[in-house]
């Protein structure tokens, strides 16, 4: 039986140095055959464009954006091209710390149709960047073809975890299901349209890479996030209080 094709997808944004440790890690640990790789650069900046050719043109197809385009839009660009039954979405700031990950993600997907994702990041490790908040709690694991996996609760009044566009396997017909993400702004929309539709995400056990830019974020200007408010967040002075304090210790508002 042959084995289902995936196309990879990487987005980035200016950050040369983490895109070569993310690749070099991926080609490293990656053992499952990939029938076509895009890197969709959005800096804008030539000498970047020229940087990424130097070092990946030879095995990847660079698409330079001529003009910004933000994250969901590039994405949007790449998947409309693929004819594969998967993808394996990646960002520029990642490093992959074991091999097997997609074929355990595909054994995952392939039994359990409303799993939306394997995360490949630890719980541990995704709850650092959640305001100091345990936003993700381990319930159970669940050991299934020879993959395991972990399911989580998320914090209440939370809607991140339905969805992410942190690296990992997905299924092409679930992005034409709600008919892409043009529509969106944001990933916790995507999410909740997800949510409603019953699916869910897990985590891959154990995990296979941890994040690399945590301080190196780089803003994207089309991104538009919901007003919704969480449960039990801060609001008027002591929310004031709050980013004062974290201006003071951490430098961020």
């Amino acid at each position: 039986m042959s084995q289902p094709e995936v196309t990879f997808v990487l987005t980035s944004c200016g950050r040369v140095d983490l895109l070569q440790q993310t690749i070099t890690s991926f080609e490293k640990y990656n053992t499952y055959p990939i029938k076509r790789a895009i890197i969709t650069e959005d800096s804008c900046d030539d000498n970047v464009y020229q940087q990424v050719e130097e070092l990946f043109g030879d095995r990847f197809e660079i698409w330079a954006n001529k003009e910004k385009k933000g994250q969901i839009k590039s994405i949007v660009d790449a998947y409309a091209t693929i004819d594969t039954p998967y993808i394996f979405h990646c960002e520029d700031d990642w490093e992959f710390t074991r091999s097997g990950f997609i074929e355990e993600s595909l054994k995952i997907l392939e039994t359990e149709p409303k799993i939306l994702q394997p995360f490949l990041e630890s719980i541990a490790d995704a709850n650092i960047a959640t305001e100091s908040v345990e936003l993700f709690k381990e319930e159970k694991k669940i050991d299934i073809n020879g993959a395991s996996y972990l399911t989580f609760s998320i914090a209440e009044g939370w809607e991140w975890g339905f969805f992410s566009f942190k690296p990992g396997l997905r299924r092409k017909s679930d992005y034409d299901l709600i008919k892409g993400y043009a529509r969106f702004t944001n990933e916790l929309d995507i999410g909740c349209c997800y949510k409603e539709q019953d699916f869910y995400c897990v985590v891959l056990d154990p995990p296979a890479m941890i994040n690399t830019g945590h301080e190196r974020h780089v803003a994207d200007p089309t991104r538009i996030w919901p007003k919704r408010r969480k449960a039990g967040k801060e609001k008027g002075l002591k929310r004031l209080q709050k980013h004062l304090r974290r201006l003071v210790t951490e430098g961020k508002w």
